[in-house]
């Protein structure tokens, strides 16, 4: 009895501890969109989207065209996004507005994340790659 409850001690504690580091390694940093849900591949001659999560519940980042914010929560692998708020200018590339909306809908839409290997995958709630980052 004593043994397993060490066990599910120890497994609880591991498994906080990588929960924390994800989210900690979320925060702090520009990421550079990669791939998006609707594109096999970036658009050229567009401006590449980013994200940066804020320690303060914040994101902001730019959507291709546009600044972008809003407010989210993470917790463990969980993570909810608000509605993006963004100035309103038009790409001047076409690709560059289709990029930008495939953006907003993937960030909205995320409800999980994970970081593997330098890389962040915004994840749906099943667990498909909404978008990925670098």
């Amino acid at each position: 009895m004593r043994r397993t409850m060490l066990t599910i001690s120890l497994v609880l504690t591991f498994l906080g501890c990588i929960s924390t580091a994800s989210v900690e390694e979320l925060r702090g940093r520009e990421w550079m969109l990669t791939w998006v849900e609707g594109f096999a591949a970036m658009p050229a001659g567009v401006q590449t989207p980013t994200i940066r999560f804020g320690t303060d519940g914040r994101l902001s980042g730019n959507t291709g065209c546009n600044s972008a914010g809003a407010a989210y929560r993470a917790e463990g692998d969980r993570l909810t996004i608000d509605a993006l708020i963004s100035t309103k200018r038009a790409c001047v590339a076409a690709e560059g507005n289709a990029l930008e909306s495939a953006y907003v809908r993937a960030v909205e839409a995320t409800k999980r994340f994970r970081i593997t290997s330098g890389e962040l995958e915004l994840l749906s709630e099943s667990g498909s790659v909404l978008a990925r980052f670098r």
